[in-house]
């Protein structure tokens, strides 16, 4: 116990310590505040904020649309992974339109997006499944094609269909790889809803963001970070027990 509170020390020492400079330059010269913000002008807004009700909502409703942009982007590419491992023709014809998609930046798809979806929470959903989609394609179909010839060879041997082997051998093989990516999906599905926030929102920490820019409030920019950084941790907690799961199928 005593091992991991001086871990935690060391670690949020860093941390701390760049705290402590920022806000004695900006102490000592005031006027830089408005450009760089200050830890106090920081936990001042947040708490303004807060209280207000607005923080909390914003920060749930980006939540909630990564969440879901990455639950169905990761579920759906998944499926069209091992489905193309099963032919070779199919994967053929759809790997040069797998590269077209991933090669298009995200941002340049969300104006076409928030124009079929509106501006509401769908458009972001769609963003982040589009930032989430492909990668799951990826890992699901390289997972297959590199699941152990040995293992497939004894399957086979002794007269094990070719459901066998899909069920047995390769979604488990797959699914290593899906789960080890579980942690960049989160992280590209939540840049896919910061963008269409950024781009059309009502809600949001992107419309936060937005909102505090048009007033040059610095401090309140540092806040729609700092929540996005804190979703990005809390999701980063809750695929450890799963990554720990995965890593037991090795």
């Amino acid at each position: 116990m005593m091992g991991r509170s001086l871990l935690a020390l060391k670690v949020a020492a860093p941390a701390l310590l760049v705290l402590a400079v920022w806000q004695v330059i900006v102490q000592a010269r005031p006027r830089s505040e408005f450009f760089f913000g200050s830890p106090l002008g920081i936990a001042r807004e947040s708490w303004v904020l807060t209280t207000e009700g607005g923080f909390a909502r914003d920060l749930g409703i980006t939540a909630l649309e990564a969440i879901l942009g990455f639950l169905s982007g990761t579920v759906f590419g998944t499926a069209v992974g091992l489905l193309l491992w099963m032919s070779k023709t199919a994967y053929a014809i759809a790997k040069p339109y797998l590269i077209a998609l991933g090669s298009v930046p995200t941002f340049a798809l969300g104006p076409v997006l928030i124009f079929w979806f509106g501006t509401g929470i769908w458009s972001k959903v769609a963003l982040a499944f589009l930032a989430t989609f492909v990668v799951a394609v990826v890992q699901a179909y390289t997972g297959a094609t590199e699941a152990d010839p040995n293992l497939l060879r004894l399957v086979r041997a002794f007269g094990g269909t070719r459901w066998q082997v899909f069920t047995k051998i390769i979604v488990p093989s797959a699914m290593i790889w899906v789960l080890a990516g579980i942690r960049l999906n989160i992280g590209m599905a939540l840049l896919g809803a910061f963008i269409g926030e950024f781009l059309s929102s009502r809600f949001g920490l992107g419309y936060l963001i937005i909102v505090a820019q048009g007033l040059y409030n610095v401090n309140q920019v540092w806040v729609g970070i700092l929540g996005i950084i804190f979703i990005a941790i809390v999701f980063h907690l809750a695929t450890l027990p799963i990554e720990r799961w995965a890593n037991r199928w090795k």
